[in-house]
């Protein structure tokens, strides 16, 4: 992978864009499903639904777990840079179903325009009380020279694909984002004190030869 792609120019995944000029108002709550007799007549032996539980039209996702981060991914070298990546791309998707943006952001560097970018765009979407239905990521491909730079920069090109995007406001109105779309996205990370953080995260917008 050269170097003048490396400084390719980036912009977000769709989904992303179009998320980021959305303005909610109000706050909003899931449904509550009627308890059956049993649960009605006994308290003491219902149970919570403890499964998780995908977004729909009616309420925001449950029980979704944080994405672990995985042995490998601590690891600083090739194999180490993928597997962190792979988590990364699993802590936006986490933070797509839940709102939940704070597992990305801890491993986001300082200067990652994108990471900020994609947090901001779902707290927009959720930070009203509303949530995001769909827009799950999917990582399908990923190639890296495996040579840091001369910054210590690991660089590498994703294939990623996202799902139909929608959003539920506070008075449950459904509203389409952006449509699924696919995209080849350059990912840099660094790994520095322990840890690998990521540095940067987009679609690039201009091809360099």
């Amino acid at each position: 992978m050269s170097m003048a792609l490396r400084r390719t120019l980036r912009t977000a995944l769709p989904a992303l864009a179009a998320a980021s000029a959305l303005a909610l108002t109000g706050c909003t709550g899931g449904s509550t499903a009627n308890p059956s007799p049993s649960e009605t007549a006994n308290p003491a032996t219902s149970t919570i639904d403890a499964r998780p539980t995908p977004a729909s039209s009616t309420e925001p996702a449950r029980n979704i777990p944080v994405p672990e981060l995985p042995e490998a991914a601590k690891q600083n070298t090739k194999e180490g840079f993928e597997a962190f990546v792979r988590h990364y791309i699993s802590l936006l998707d986490y933070a797509y179903q839940t709102g939940d943006t704070e597992p990305a952001l801890d491993h986001a560097g300082a200067g990652c325009t994108m990471c900020g970018t994609s947090a901001k765009s779902i707290d927009a979407a959720t930070a009203a009380g509303g949530w995001i239905i769909g827009g799950r990521l999917t990582l399908s491909g990923f190639s890296t020279d495996g040579i840091p730079d001369a910054n210590g920069l690991w660089t590498a090109e994703v294939e990623l694909h996202q799902t139909e995007t929608s959003n539920v406001s506070q008075s449950g109105s459904v509203s389409a984002l952006a449509p699924a779309a696919s995209a080849t996205v350059l990912a840099t990370a660094e790994y520095a004190n322990g840890r690998w953080s990521m540095s940067d995260l987009g679609v690039p917008t201009e091809a360099h030869q």
